[in-house]
């Protein structure tokens, strides 16, 4: 372990550490920084950490300084405080300061660097500025504005250093570097929307957010993305009912600080206009109350002939199903299904978010054959939330010869066109629920935004349809659910409390 004195404070961290990190724990926030990167090599490249060590004659950047016994640190003197300055200045000498038409501005380090410890008139005259590429398309999700970039490589190191695939680098010397990819390559990999979120400015945005909304104005919510059985851990920016963009929430179990594209993409099919909005019977619109007596009807005492699920849902609307389906046979869906090419870091093959879970609760799926027989064979109504077994064309057919079909669904797919009754669900951004990812690990998702139309929660739904058979002990809340699952799945934890990075069953709560 290392003593050392930050700014009058002794404290002791272990050997090996980067000056950096001991002077964040000191001061309770980072230096001033723009090429410092947790997850990336060190680059040294943008000197704004640099501090001042007595006994040496210079200043030094503390990212690519590693900590001594008896150091004696100095952050925030006079010395330091005008390096930093004229370093921040350097930087702004060719930056276009276009801040009310850059959509980083709120969430810029160039903005935050300049509030905290700059608010100098620059000496640069505007017609001396460089003048350098503006708005140029780099790939599909990414666009490159040159001038606003300060070069701290970040986005270089985690194309090279994370993704592997090295489709960025610095071009020219001096005043005239900048950042670019080579001729006819493309920033297009798995990731590179990861770039936009490490870039300290706007250099780099994302063609799908630019111009959208006002970072200020949006709200957050931690979600889970459903994307993939990865389960990256997300959070939702959402404004007025709308969901703006996903950004990776950090989870050094699960995703670290990263996600892929395809997941920052599947919010978009919450506001699909597929969506279903209101139930409807022979696929003429229906109220929920006027549901009651054709559902009654249609159900009646014998309850349903076969319950067929999906790793799209919840840990406890697959709970909630078997309960309601009692005797009859239930199915986790079509065996297969939603399967893609994946890769080694984040994105699997597997495009559901929970079919560990359907593992867990003892659910077994079936191929498209094996389904159909299940559904010919069902002595009573066929229920089906969520997944679109239909689009198998075996099942498809299966379906047609049932006349009591009920789905719970989200969008006007195959299966809600075959089905006598559809009732609108609600989507994972708009109620709250448990996924189980890849790894086993049980992670909550919350409701961010309002529901679609007259669509419900999905839990609500299913403990509906158990009173329409006359079931005891309905729940009433989720949180009942909940408690009733905890001895299905045999979790030594408390799921109304699931801790912030998820729950290994068997393992520590992390």
């Amino acid at each position: 372990m290392a003593k050392l004195t930050i700014d009058g404070k002794e404290i002791e961290v272990p050997d090996g550490t980067s000056l950096f990190d001991a002077c964040r724990d000191a001061r309770g926030e980072a230096l001033p920084h723009f090429c410092y990167h947790p997850d990336l090599s060190i680059a040294g490249v943008c000197r704004l950490c640099q501090v001042e060590v007595e006994g040496m004659p210079k200043l030094t950047i503390a990212c690519n300084t590693g900590v001594r016994d008896g150091m004696v640190v100095h952050t925030r003197n006079e010395r330091v405080t005008k390096a930093s300055t004229q370093i921040l200045e350097m930087h702004l000498i060719n930056h276009p300061v276009d801040c009310p038409i850059c959509d980083q501005a709120g969430e810029c380090g160039l903005q935050n660097q300049y509030m905290s410890h700059g608010l100098y008139d620059t000496k640069v005259e505007m017609d001396d500025k460089v003048n350098k590429g503006k708005a140029q398309v780099i790939g599909p999700q990414v666009i490159l504005d040159q001038e606003r970039c300060v070069l701290c490589t970040r986005c270089v190191r985690f194309c090279t250093e994370v993704t592997g695939t090295g489709e960025l680098g610095i071009f020219n010397r001096g005043d005239q570097a900048r950042i670019g990819t080579a001729p006819g390559v493309e920033l297009d990999n798995n990731y590179s929307m990861n770039t936009v979120d490490i870039c300290p400015v706007g250099a780099l945005t994302s063609r799908d957010f630019r111009f959208q909304k006002r970072v200020w104005m949006l709200k957050a919510a931690d979600s889970v993305c459903p994307g993939c059985a990865t389960g990256c851990n997300v959070r939702i920016d959402h404004e007025a009912g709308r969901i703006y963009r996903l950004k990776p929430r950090y989870n050094p179990e699960v995703n670290g600080r990263w996600m892929c594209d395809k997941g920052r993409m599947t919010y978009k099919a919450v506001h699909d206009e597929n969506r279903l909005g209101d139930p409807s019977v022979d696929g003429r619109t229906e109220t929920w109350a006027g549901l009651t007596g054709t559902l009654a009807k249609l159900i009646g005492a014998g309850g349903f002939g076969l319950v067929v699920g999906s790793p799209h849902q919840s840990l406890e609307e697959m709970h909630l199903l078997k309960a309601l389906a009692q005797a009859a046979p239930v199915s986790g869906g079509l065996a297969g299904s939603d399967r893609r090419n994946g890769d080694d870091l984040l994105l699997d093959a597997d495009r559901t978010p929970n079919r560990h879970g359907l593992e867990m609760l003892g659910v077994a799926q079936h191929d498209g054959p094996a389904l159909a027989d299940l559904i010919r064979s069902a002595d009573g109504p066929v229920l089906i939330i969520g997944g679109d077994p239909a689009a198998d064309p075996q099942v498809a057919r299966a379906l047609k010869e049932k006349d009591s079909v009920i789905y719970i669904g989200t969008h006007g797919d195959e299966t809600a066109g075959l089905a006598k009754v559809v009732l609108p669900g609600a989507m994972w951004a708009e109620k709250a629920g448990i996924f189980v990812n890849r790894n086993g690990r049980l992670q909550e998702f919350k409701q961010a935004v309002a529901r679609h139309g007259n669509s419900r929660e999905d839990w609500r739904i299913l403990a509906e349809l158990m009173t329409a058979c006359n079931r005891t002990n309905v729940p009433g809340s989720l949180k009942a659910v909940r408690s009733d699952l905890a001895g299905s799945v045999a979790v030594d934890v408390d799921l109304n409390k699931l801790p912030v990075r998820g729950f290994l069953p068997g393992g520590e709560a992390r």
